[in-house]
Protein backbone atom coordinates (compact mmCIF):
# COMPACT_ATOMS: atom_id res chain seq x y z
CA UNK A 1 0.00 0.00 0.00
CA UNK A 2 1.61 3.41 -0.87
CA UNK A 3 1.73 6.41 0.80
CA UNK A 4 -0.96 8.05 -0.79
CA UNK A 5 -3.74 5.49 0.14
CA UNK A 6 -2.02 5.66 3.54
CA UNK A 7 -2.62 8.84 4.27
CA UNK A 8 -6.30 9.02 2.97
CA UNK A 9 -6.58 6.82 5.34
CA UNK A 10 -4.77 7.96 8.75
CA UNK A 11 -8.12 10.24 9.84
CA UNK A 12 -9.75 7.32 10.02
CA UNK A 13 -6.84 5.55 11.35
CA UNK A 14 -6.61 7.83 14.11
CA UNK A 15 -9.90 7.66 15.20
CA UNK A 16 -10.29 3.80 15.06
CA UNK A 17 -12.90 3.67 13.02
CA UNK A 18 -11.73 2.32 10.15
CA UNK A 19 -11.90 -1.95 9.22
CA UNK A 20 -9.78 -4.71 10.43
CA UNK A 21 -8.04 -5.43 7.42
CA UNK A 22 -7.88 -1.28 6.77
CA UNK A 23 -5.94 -1.06 10.37
CA UNK A 24 -3.45 -3.99 10.03
CA UNK A 25 -2.68 -2.45 6.72
CA UNK A 26 -1.74 1.05 7.49
CA UNK A 27 0.01 -0.35 10.53
CA UNK A 28 2.59 -2.54 8.14
CA UNK A 29 2.97 0.29 6.11
CA UNK A 30 3.24 2.53 8.85
CA UNK A 31 6.43 -0.08 10.56
CA UNK A 32 8.36 0.72 7.31
CA UNK A 33 7.83 4.85 6.70
CA UNK A 34 9.07 7.53 8.44
CA UNK A 35 7.10 10.12 6.98
CA UNK A 36 3.65 8.29 7.50
CA UNK A 37 4.02 7.75 10.94
CA UNK A 38 4.72 11.40 11.44
CA UNK A 39 1.72 12.37 9.50
CA UNK A 40 -0.08 10.49 12.37
CA UNK A 41 1.74 11.81 15.12
CA UNK A 42 1.10 15.71 13.64
CA UNK A 43 -2.83 14.82 14.02
CA UNK A 44 -2.52 14.67 18.14
CA UNK A 45 -0.17 17.88 18.09
CA UNK A 46 -1.96 21.28 19.38
CA UNK A 47 -3.49 23.51 17.37
CA UNK A 48 -1.13 26.29 15.96
CA UNK A 49 -1.36 29.28 18.24
CA UNK A 50 -2.59 31.23 15.29
CA UNK A 51 -5.46 29.31 14.69
CA UNK A 52 -6.04 28.77 18.90
CA UNK A 53 -6.80 32.68 18.81
CA UNK A 54 -9.22 32.62 15.65
CA UNK A 55 -11.22 29.50 17.46
CA UNK A 56 -11.20 32.07 20.99
CA UNK A 57 -12.53 34.92 18.59
CA UNK A 58 -15.30 32.86 16.74
CA UNK A 59 -16.45 31.94 20.44
CA UNK A 60 -15.93 35.50 21.33
CA UNK A 61 -18.09 36.72 19.08
CA UNK A 62 -20.88 33.71 18.85
CA UNK A 63 -20.93 35.03 23.26
CA UNK A 64 -21.43 38.69 22.48
CA UNK A 65 -24.02 37.87 19.42
CA UNK A 66 -25.77 35.91 22.18
CA UNK A 67 -25.46 38.48 24.84
CA UNK A 68 -27.22 40.72 22.03
CA UNK A 69 -30.02 38.70 21.85
CA UNK A 70 -31.24 38.24 24.95
CA UNK A 71 -30.84 41.84 25.72
CA UNK A 72 -33.19 42.64 22.87
CA UNK A 73 -35.38 39.75 23.62
CA UNK A 74 -35.76 41.60 27.45
CA UNK A 75 -36.32 44.42 26.34
CA UNK A 76 -39.07 42.99 23.30
CA UNK A 77 -40.38 41.65 26.53
CA UNK A 78 -40.57 44.54 28.98
CA UNK A 79 -41.72 46.75 25.98
CA UNK A 80 -44.69 44.52 25.61
CA UNK A 81 -45.21 44.31 29.11
CA UNK A 82 -45.31 48.22 29.30
CA UNK A 83 -47.43 48.00 26.49
CA UNK A 84 -50.26 45.18 27.71
CA UNK A 85 -50.39 47.53 31.22
CA UNK A 86 -51.01 50.69 29.26
CA UNK A 87 -53.63 49.43 27.20
CA UNK A 88 -55.33 47.47 30.55
CA UNK A 89 -54.96 50.24 32.37
CA UNK A 90 -56.70 52.75 30.08
CA UNK A 91 -59.12 50.17 28.61
CA UNK A 92 -60.04 49.95 32.45
CA UNK A 93 -60.24 53.49 32.85
CA UNK A 94 -62.43 53.78 29.84
CA UNK A 95 -64.99 51.31 31.44
CA UNK A 96 -65.07 52.68 34.45
CA UNK A 97 -65.65 56.27 32.91
CA UNK A 98 -68.59 54.43 31.60
CA UNK A 99 -70.16 51.93 33.40
CA UNK A 100 -69.02 52.83 36.93
CA UNK A 101 -68.43 56.95 37.32
CA UNK A 102 -71.63 58.97 37.48
CA UNK A 103 -71.38 62.75 37.62
CA UNK A 104 -74.62 64.80 37.35
CA UNK A 105 -76.40 65.60 34.53
CA UNK A 106 -75.81 69.94 32.93
CA UNK A 107 -79.59 71.35 33.35
CA UNK A 108 -79.48 71.88 29.79
CA UNK A 109 -79.01 68.23 29.07
CA UNK A 110 -82.72 67.41 30.13
CA UNK A 111 -85.91 69.12 30.63
CA UNK A 112 -88.61 68.32 32.56
CA UNK A 113 -92.05 67.09 31.33
CA UNK A 114 -94.34 65.69 33.43
CA UNK A 115 -95.55 64.13 36.80
CA UNK A 116 -98.59 62.28 37.78
CA UNK A 117 -99.92 59.95 40.43
CA UNK A 118 -101.61 56.50 39.54
CA UNK A 119 -104.64 55.18 41.77
CA UNK A 120 -102.08 52.99 43.56
CA UNK A 121 -100.40 55.92 44.94
CA UNK A 122 -96.96 55.62 43.09
CA UNK A 123 -95.81 58.78 41.97
CA UNK A 124 -94.14 59.08 38.51
CA UNK A 125 -91.68 61.35 36.81
CA UNK A 126 -91.12 62.01 33.09
CA UNK A 127 -88.02 64.19 31.77
CA UNK A 128 -86.91 64.50 28.35
CA UNK A 129 -82.79 63.99 27.39
CA UNK A 130 -80.95 65.85 24.43
CA UNK A 131 -79.19 62.62 24.51
CA UNK A 132 -79.36 59.35 26.28
CA UNK A 133 -75.92 57.51 27.66
CA UNK A 134 -76.88 55.22 30.93
CA UNK A 135 -78.73 57.58 32.59
CA UNK A 136 -79.63 57.32 36.28
CA UNK A 137 -82.40 59.31 38.36
CA UNK A 138 -81.17 59.49 42.34
CA UNK A 139 -82.58 61.47 45.76
CA UNK A 140 -80.23 64.47 46.77
CA UNK A 141 -80.86 65.28 50.13
CA UNK A 142 -80.77 69.28 50.63
CA UNK A 143 -81.41 71.89 53.30
CA UNK A 144 -84.90 72.71 51.24
CA UNK A 145 -85.44 68.95 50.73
CA UNK A 146 -85.60 66.13 48.49
CA UNK A 147 -83.73 66.94 44.89
CA UNK A 148 -84.73 64.38 42.03
CA UNK A 149 -81.82 64.29 39.96
CA UNK A 150 -79.89 62.96 37.02
CA UNK A 151 -76.81 61.48 36.46
CA UNK A 152 -74.99 60.51 33.32
CA UNK A 153 -71.65 58.36 33.61
CA UNK A 154 -68.43 60.45 33.20
CA UNK A 155 -67.65 59.67 29.36
CA UNK A 156 -71.07 59.61 27.80
CA UNK A 157 -70.60 56.68 25.25
CA UNK A 158 -72.95 54.14 24.78
CA UNK A 159 -70.70 51.38 24.47
CA UNK A 160 -69.55 48.38 27.44
CA UNK A 161 -73.94 47.92 26.71
CA UNK A 162 -75.31 45.10 28.90
CA UNK A 163 -78.14 42.35 27.49
CA UNK A 164 -80.91 45.41 29.12
CA UNK A 165 -79.34 48.16 27.74
CA UNK A 166 -79.40 46.80 24.06
CA UNK A 167 -83.46 46.52 24.70
CA UNK A 168 -83.69 50.48 24.23
CA UNK A 169 -82.67 52.27 20.88
CA UNK A 170 -79.39 54.86 21.38
CA UNK A 171 -81.56 57.50 20.78
CA UNK A 172 -83.44 57.15 23.44
CA UNK A 173 -84.47 60.97 24.65
CA UNK A 174 -86.81 60.19 27.50
CA UNK A 175 -85.99 58.76 31.51
CA UNK A 176 -88.91 58.00 33.34
CA UNK A 177 -89.14 57.18 37.47
CA UNK A 178 -91.93 55.35 39.47
CA UNK A 179 -91.95 56.39 42.85
CA UNK A 180 -93.82 55.15 45.97
CA UNK A 181 -94.00 57.43 48.52
CA UNK A 182 -94.93 54.60 50.97
CA UNK A 183 -91.30 53.59 50.67
CA UNK A 184 -90.35 56.64 53.03
CA UNK A 185 -89.09 54.71 56.21
CA UNK A 186 -88.99 58.54 58.24
CA UNK A 187 -91.97 59.44 56.56
CA UNK A 188 -92.18 61.97 54.07
CA UNK A 189 -90.04 64.93 53.07
CA UNK A 190 -91.34 68.14 53.25
CA UNK A 191 -90.66 69.38 49.68
CA UNK A 192 -89.54 67.19 46.51
CA UNK A 193 -87.91 69.05 43.81
CA UNK A 194 -86.74 68.20 40.24
CA UNK A 195 -83.15 69.10 39.45
CA UNK A 196 -80.50 70.88 41.08
CA UNK A 197 -80.05 74.51 41.95
CA UNK A 198 -82.02 77.20 40.42
CA UNK A 199 -83.26 75.35 37.55
CA UNK A 200 -85.13 72.93 40.03
CA UNK A 201 -88.40 72.69 39.72
CA UNK A 202 -91.33 71.53 42.57
CA UNK A 203 -92.99 68.17 42.42
CA UNK A 204 -94.85 68.07 45.27
CA UNK A 205 -94.93 69.43 49.29
CA UNK A 206 -96.48 69.16 51.96
CA UNK A 207 -97.61 72.35 52.51
CA UNK A 208 -99.38 71.81 49.19
CA UNK A 209 -100.87 68.64 50.97
CA UNK A 210 -98.27 66.28 48.31
CA UNK A 211 -100.85 67.16 45.82
CA UNK A 212 -99.77 65.52 42.21
CA UNK A 213 -101.97 65.45 38.89
CA UNK A 214 -103.94 62.42 38.63
CA UNK A 215 -102.90 59.84 35.82
CA UNK A 216 -105.06 59.88 32.98
CA UNK A 217 -105.95 56.90 31.45
CA UNK A 218 -103.13 56.61 29.09
CA UNK A 219 -100.77 57.07 31.59
CA UNK A 220 -102.46 54.45 33.76
CA UNK A 221 -101.90 51.77 31.44
CA UNK A 222 -98.82 53.21 30.42
CA UNK A 223 -97.13 53.08 34.04
CA UNK A 224 -99.09 49.84 35.28
CA UNK A 225 -96.20 47.65 33.79
CA UNK A 226 -93.50 50.10 35.55
CA UNK A 227 -91.49 48.83 39.10
CA UNK A 228 -90.83 51.69 41.59
CA UNK A 229 -87.21 53.14 40.57
CA UNK A 230 -87.56 51.32 37.28
CA UNK A 231 -85.80 54.35 34.94
CA UNK A 232 -85.35 53.93 30.94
Amino acid sequence: MNCKIVQDLLPLYHDGVCSEESRAAVEEHLAGCESCRQQLTDMDAPLPAAEEEKREEDTAVVERIAREWRRLWRRALLTCAVVVAVLSLGGFAIWYSVTQCKVPMDSGDYAYLNTCVLESGEVCVEAGLNKACRNTIYFEKEEDGHHLCIHRPLLPLNIFLSRSDLMFPEDLAVVRWKFDPRYYSSGRPENVYFGEGEDSILLWSKEDGYAVPAATETEEAFWSDWSPGHVY
